[in-house]
């Protein structure tokens, strides 16, 4: 996860990952859609276009693979 997003940030996307893979794509193809995904009074647009970018690049990692084949990985914590 990008160390230059804030705890609060964070938090938000380590939550949602936690309800899964299937989830976070819904919440990911709202967010395309124009639909709210969090609370616009807990985060700024700024804050949310964060989350909406991490979201996309850990998905993304789930797509693709990262082409190797050890089991040194880190949890990104969307399962």
């Amino acid at each position: 996860m990008n160390p230059n997003l804030s705890k609060k940030v964070s938090n938000k996307i380590e939550e949602l990952c936690a309800q899964g893979c299937t989830q976070v794509n819904q919440l990911l193809e709202d967010a395309n859609n124009g639909k709210n995904i969090v609370q616009q009074s807990e985060f700024s647009n700024s804050e949310i276009k964060q989350i909406i970018d991490e979201l996309t690049q850990i998905m993304t990692v789930y797509k693709t693979g990262n082409n190797d084949s050890d089991d040194n990985d880190p949890d990104i914590g969307c399962k």
